[in-house]
């Protein structure tokens, strides 16, 4: 819930944005900040993945 929550902050502005999971792993919480440049370059090698999976 937390992570699309971000998703669509990260649509709307690139600023740092905070997250914020509770219970992640064995009832840890984690939190941080993300920019969407961050989680567009994290993402970016899944993307090309799926993208061309979808091209054939």
């Amino acid at each position: 819930q937390e992570v699309e929550k971000l998703k669509k902050q990260m649509s709307a502005n690139s600023t740092r944005l905070p997250l914020n999971i509770e219970c992640f792993m064995e009832e840890r919480d984690v939190s941080g900040e993300m920019q969407r440049t961050q989680m567009e370059q994290l993402s970016a090698d899944t993307f090309n993945r799926v993208e061309r999976t979808l091209r054939g």
